[in-house]
């Protein structure tokens, strides 16, 4: 059982668990795609305990699990198919609102593998930018994993089809720039607030101003503007406390909760 908000990641993860279960050639045969809003449990455990076609596996995939029409019937149906299941079947269950204190939740609790997954932390989301870039081939300067992220935010399908993009417009290059960053996404998202911080450290009043303008110009939302504002100079604050004190860059990049490569 998949579960969790982070779609991106579930998709993947059941995607996996395909390629690895079947080969192309038998899919057609041998695996199934429902939805809990379609379908009846007992549709599901039909398919559940067909033997597989000219294959060892089955899979069987029900997405919406949560919507399932489950009387109290159709929940010990269940609840007994999960008690002995087809071994040949590989049964993959998709929910982003499970209810682990009620049937068939609990008992999918307490006979399937489950695997949450939760949306990334930012920094977690500059580490999977990074993976996702140079496991295809490219190389990905710090500064352009955190502008990509400035630009478009925490959604990992968002960002991977902005990387998808990425790869198209560097084309042969063997790196990914911020330049490149901001001539493909920047140029329908505007300014950030990582661009109006860099303004104000710079203490160009005029700058900051203009890019302020246009971020509201743009619809940004104010309170998120002086939310990451009072977090910038929150951490100005500790480093230049942290500095007083001689410590060492990661010591001081640990404290201040800040990437190293934008201490400086």
């Amino acid at each position: 059982m998949f579960y969790g908000e982070e779609d991106y990641l579930i998709e993947e993860g059941v995607q996996a668990l395909i390629e690895r279960t079947l080969d192309e050639g038998s899919r057609g045969f041998n695996l199934d795609v429902m939805y809990g809003s379609r379908m009846e449990v007992q549709e599901v455990v039909a398919h559940a305990s067909s033997f597989p076609m000219m294959s060892e596996r089955r899979v069987v995939v029900v997405k919406e699990f949560e919507k399932l029409a489950t009387s109290d019937t159709a929940k010990d149906v269940f609840a007994a198919y999960l008690e002995r299941p087809l071994a040949s079947t590989c049964l993959i269950l998709v929910s982003t609102e499970p209810d682990f204190r009620r049937k068939p939740f609990t008992d999918a609790k307490k006979h399937a593998e489950l695997v949450e997954c939760k949306a990334l932390y930012d920094n977690q989301v500059l580490e999977w930018l990074n993976q996702q870039i140079t496991r295809e081939g490219k190389r990905v300067s710090p500064e352009a994993c955190r502008l990509l992220q400035a630009y478009v935010g925490n959604s990992l399908r968002a960002l991977r089809n902005e990387i998808d993009k990425l790869f198209i417009y560097v084309g042969e290059k063997t790196a990914i720039e911020a330049d490149d960053v901001t001539a493909v996404v920047g140029a329908s998202k505007g300014h950030t607030v990582f661009e109006l911080q860099n303004a104000i450290g710079r203490k160009d009043i005029k700058e900051a101003l203009r890019i302020l303008q246009e971020m509201l110009a743009s619809g940004q939302s104010p309170q998120l503007i002086l939310v990451m504002l009072t977090r910038f100079f929150n951490q100005l604050w500790k480093i230049s406390e942290l500095k007083t004190r001689r410590v060492s860059d990661s010591e001081m990049s640990r404290d201040a909760g800040v990437h190293p490569f934008f201490l400086k």
